[in-house]
């Protein structure tokens, strides 16, 4: 596959991209690094539409999981729904009790009236009720030790991840600019260590791709164009890899959320996003072949990374402990 080809497919994958008008415009200039299993792993995003309430990082382990070739596991398809079980996401007990009576209610309906309830109600139709609750809404969501224990459970250890934490929650920065041009090569070479990336961030930081109008697009062609940032909300987004124009580095970001879709972030405004500002913890997951981990670790160590799971505000309930409250 030529060079342009392979452009043209990740360009493709983007939000509003025109990659033929990106290509002659700027063929020439454009460099792109894709995640292994780059259009494996996105068909596999795109078949699991959006996520569902308090599922991000549920959300963002699935894809990749199947897009890795761990589809199933304990004879469950491994979807958004099976990670947040496996990964323990605690949800609001309201929702849950919202859901037990639409099932009842859809139980007695002909099958097109159960449809379009269950269509409506999506965002809270979880297949399993054995999830942990909170009423705190700091607290709702996937703790980066639940997302852990899921990667590593469905692929029975053949994953390994690596937690990159990027700031404390005394407000101590680990990801400096000099950090994140380590990173950013880490990314970059994402192929050489079959890496996949999930990172934990608060959006504040990021521009509205869907109240920006083709936003990647304006990225690539250096357009000028009024910055609008999305509201402050802690939350998990895949990396896909980065591109490069020039001296401009910009990252992919498969959002859990359609409207907003994969598109193309300035690398700065990640680095912002994953310290977060909001009182709370953030960091990167790793995601390898058991057989690179100890490679890759060591490649982190040497360039100064605080390998340790971070406090998101999410807690680990395990199975042994459901906690309502």
């Amino acid at each position: 596959m030529s060079q342009h080809s392979r452009i043209r497919e990740i360009l493709s994958t983007l939000k509003d991209v025109d990659a033929e008008k990106i290509l002659r415009n700027i063929g020439d200039r454009i460099r792109v690094y894709p995640t292994p299993r780059y259009l494996e792993v996105h068909k596999e995003y795109v078949s699991e539409l959006d996520q569902k309430e308090s599922l991000c990082g549920a959300f963002a382990a699935a894809y990749i999981l199947r897009g890795m070739g761990y589809r199933f596991h304990r004879g469950e398809v491994v979807d958004q729904d099976y990670v947040a079980y496996i990964a323990r996401v605690n949800v609001d007990p309201r929702d849950l009790e919202r859901l037990r009576k639409l099932k009842l209610e859809v139980a007695r309906l002909p099958r097109e009236q159960a449809e379009e309830i269950v269509r409506r109600n999506r965002d809270i139709w979880y297949r399993f009720d054995d999830l942990p609750t909170t009423l705190k809404p700091h607290e709702l969501g996937a703790s980066p030790e639940g997302v852990i224990h899921a990667i590593h459970e469905i692929s029975m250890l053949g994953l390994r991840t690596i937690p990159v934490k990027t700031v404390s929650r005394a407000g101590d920065e680990f990801l400096t600019e000099e950090k994140m041009m380590n990173l950013l090569d880490i990314i970059r070479r994402s192929e050489e260590y079959d890496a996949q990336f999930i990172l934990n961030l608060n959006t504040r930081h990021l521009l509205d791709s869907e109240k920006i109008p083709r936003l990647s697009e304006k990225l690539l062609l250096g357009e000028k164009f009024q910055e609008i940032f999305r509201e402050s909300v802690g939350h998990y987004i895949g990396c896909g890899g980065l591109i490069e124009v020039d001296d401009k580095c910009f990252l992919i970001l498969r959002e859990t959320y359609r409207k907003y879709g994969v598109h193309l972030q300035p690398a700065e405004h990640v680095r912002k996003a994953l310290l977060r500002g909001d009182g709370r913890e953030g960091g990167v997951i790793i995601v390898v072949p058991a057989s690179l981990e100890e490679k890759i670790r060591g490649i982190l160590l040497d360039r100064g990374f605080r390998l340790e799971i971070w406090d998101n505000g999410s807690p680990f309930i395990p199975f042994t402990s459901q906690r309502t409250s």
